[in-house]
């Protein structure tokens, strides 16, 4: 029932609804800039980062996975900073804080305000053999759930429309992750895998999200990686609301590429190139896609 609801209601794809659920899936995306992995930092080791994302797509993919590229283009520039410490030779404690985000629909004005605050524990074991760590976190409602953009025109009834351009999606998730490394070519190289489930509040169904990483040090102060992102659901909700901005059922996999070199001792530099890729893993529903990517400036104490 709940997808043909939902069927029904993509099938008009008006400017309203278009930016509520374009913002869940750049949240979403921005997200998988914090790294998982097994290992944990040395008590007292600090590494942070601050980032630039951006992203432009009219490409919308329904709750039955069915393209609709008919609207305009949509926009949104994140700017945020990560971070781990180490809390002790076992604990890490991160952080993502998106402190402006900026949002736009192709026929209306920018509105910006802060994103949604992630903060985790991370907990490790067998550090020394085949790293592993145990991670709960917590997504904070710390973005604005309601914010209005005005349209440049009138529409045909002569009135100036105000769209919805959420920062944040007003509810708390709670997040649990395990995640495994293992580096080889003496230290040349890593893999990691990961997995996270959010259980999200407010009755909204639960989201799996998996992931994979592989890193090389072709030079000494040069690393270079790929990345496989997917996102599932998980156990259903119990929630009638059904507003595109709740991202329920949103499912998508995605591929990343980029590198770090430091410059200095302490201080680099980042990037990466975001792919999303349909039918791999799991299809594209309720999401919009397009290429994205992201620029950073690197700090690490240790």
């Amino acid at each position: 029932m709940a997808g043909r609801v939902y069927a029904a209601i993509t099938s008009l794809l008006d400017m309203k609804n278009i930016p509520w659920i374009f913002l869940i899936a750049l949240i979403l995306l921005a997200s998988l800039l914090s790294a998982q992995s097994g290992w944990i930092k040395e008590k007292g080791a600090l590494y942070a980062q601050s980032g630039f994302f951006a992203f432009s797509s009219r490409n919308y993919y329904n709750i039955d996975g069915l393209l609709l590229n008919e609207g305009g283009a949509i926009s949104t520039r994140i700017f945020s900073v990560y971070g781990e410490y180490g809390l002790s030779s076992r604990v890490t404690m991160a952080g993502n804080f998106p402190w402006l985000v900026q949002n736009k629909f192709s026929t209306s004005n920018t509105v910006s305000g802060v994103g949604d605050i992630r903060l985790d524990l991370r907990y490790g074991i067998n550090q020394q053999k085949l790293p592993i760590s145990f991670a709960i976190g917590v997504e904070l409602p710390t973005g604005k759930k309601n914010l209005l953009a005005t349209a440049k025109e009138p529409n045909a009834f002569g009135v100036v429309e105000r769209i919805n351009l959420p920062t944040g999606d007003g509810e708390w998730n709670l997040l649990a992750t395990v995640a495994v490394s293992r580096s080889f070519w003496a230290g040349r190289g890593y893999g990691s895998a990961f997995s996270t489930y959010n259980l999200r509040t407010q009755n909204y169904s639960g989201q799996v999200r998996l992931g994979l990483e592989l890193g090389a040090q072709p030079f000494s102060g040069l690393w270079v990686f790929g990345k496989l992102f997917t996102q599932l659901k998980g156990l259903e909700g119990s929630s009638n609301d059904l507003s595109f901005f709740r991202a329920e059922g949103t499912t998508f996999t995605q591929l990343s590429f980029g590198g770090q070199y430091m410059v200095l001792q302490q201080w680099g530099v980042t990037a990466s190139f975001f792919l999303p890729v349909n039918n791999f893993v799991t299809e594209f529903k309720n999401i919009y896609t397009a290429p994205a990517f992201s620029l950073g400036l690197v700090y690490q104490s240790k």
